[in-house]
């Protein structure tokens, strides 16, 4: 359905009809290929039309996420903040809270926010991403972090002398999204030719993949290439180049799962555990007693046993567990279904898009987030292998939460423009 290719000339003379006609279309570049340079033109040179109203959906999906968010960060949290904090158990309530109103604040500026913004820098936000993927590797700015298995993680920059830090992958992600709309909008045909078009943005995601990877961050590295390869997917990629990406990009990512024993330990685990579950890990036996415990209706909450101790990363990684364990199957189906018809309002914002960036945009952002949560989900539930990937809008961390509302917000402002905000 995505990629619903329309070769003739009916199709042609239909999409140069929508154009006209003000009505909007999915983000298919073989759609309106032929209209698309008279497109830019004419949007270029004629003002923009008074915006509808926001889309309702998104911004109660939000709130509720958020508001669970909060909930659920105190109830995993205040023990460990209590330990490490001198008996003082709202520390990473306080944080989260002041994350969620700078983050909601970026939102309500963001979502009045003209998106075509976003087009005109693309460049200097993927330059600034670049910038700050690499000050996480300056001793002096960066923050290093030991892990729980002994590493060291360099994922944090130091600001002044504030009690926070900036992680700058999350921008990065958003950055890398609106670079890849911006440079399919431009010339939709260029997308097609594997040179001039994959080749290009092959380049910069690897860069952008190695030095995530290099932090280590092999999550994140792997959610923004898989997001920005579906991006192009979506864009009007030819099928022999993206089973060429795909065929190339598992070898490289298999190489790398090969070469690092931490990274291959945790994958022979998981391989493990598929063949007998009582070899799952600490990690995931910790978390599956924590889903196992709550039951349908769960233990109620601040009632979570595995929190105490046990779950590593309650807060954080983890928080669906906790999640589970407390309010239950119903709780976490629950939270599972929120996450689901966001990605459906965000997809169907990016199909009744004005143009391709905007199109294009939506569609980064809502698989951005989406995949991020059900990847979390995945983990937290035995389907996928161990993985840092926080929960969207519900697990603790500033930069997470904080870019996450400000891409709700220029998803908002996209819904402004489509023809279902003026109906």
């Amino acid at each position: 359905m995505l990629r619903d290719f329309q070769k003739t000339d009916r199709n042609n003379r239909n999409a140069s009809t929508n154009v006209k006609s003000g009505r909007s279309y999915w983000t298919n570049t073989r759609a309106y290929s032929v209209v698309e340079e008279n497109q830019k033109r004419v949007a270029e040179a004629t003002p923009v039309s008074r915006p509808g109203r926001m889309d309702r959906g998104v911004i109660a999906l939000t709130f509720s996420l958020i508001a669970i968010g909060i909930l659920m960060v105190y109830s995993s949290s205040h023990l460990l903040s209590s330990r490490h904090y001198d008996g003082y158990s709202y520390r990473y309530l306080q944080i989260h809270i002041i994350a969620c109103a700078i983050g909601l604040t970026g939102m309500f500026v963001t979502s009045y926010f003209p998106y075509r913004f976003y087009a005109r820098f693309a460049n200097l936000f993927l330059l600034l991403s670049f910038v700050g993927l690499l000050l996480v590797f300056v001793p002096s700015l960066s923050v290093s972090v030991q892990g729980a298995e002994g590493g060291r993680f360099n994922r944090w920059i130091r600001i002044g002398n504030l009690p926070v830090n900036f992680q700058p992958v999350e921008f990065a992600k958003i950055a890398l999204v609106i670079h890849v709309a911006h440079f399919i909008s431009r010339d939709p045909e260029r997308v097609k030719s594997l040179f001039n078009g994959i080749l290009p943005n092959m380049l910069i995601v690897g860069a952008a993949f190695g030095l995530v990877a290099a932090q280590p961050d092999f999550g994140s590295a792997f959610l923004l290439a898989v997001t920005v390869c579906i991006v192009l997917f979506i864009g009007g990629i030819r099928i022999l180049h993206t089973l060429t990406l795909v065929g190339v990009g598992g070898g490289l990512v298999s190489v790398l799962i090969i070469r690092d024993p931490y990274r291959l330990k945790r994958f022979l685990d998981y391989f493990a555990m598929l063949k007998s579950p009582s070899a799952a890990n600490y990690q995931l036996t910790r978390s599956l007693d924590a889903l196992e415990g709550g039951g349908l209706l769960g233990a109620g909450i601040d009632s979570s046993l595995q929190k105490i101790s046990r779950l590593p990363y309650p807060h954080t990684d983890f928080i669906f567990a906790v999640l589970g364990e407390e309010f239950g199957f119903i709780g976490a189906v629950a939270v599972t279904i929120l996450f689901m018809l966001f990605i459906w309002r965000g997809l169907h914002i990016a199909r009744n898009a004005s143009d391709l960036f905007a199109s294009l945009l939506a569609t980064g952002i809502t698989i951005l987030i989406g995949l991020q949560a059900f990847i979390n989900i995945g983990v937290v539930t035995g389907l996928l292998p161990t993985k840092g990937i926080t929960l969207p809008f519900i697990s603790y961390g500033g930069s997470s939460i904080v870019l996450s509302l400000v891409s709700v917000g220029i998803l908002l402002n996209i819904s402004r423009h489509t023809s279902s905000a003026k109906d």
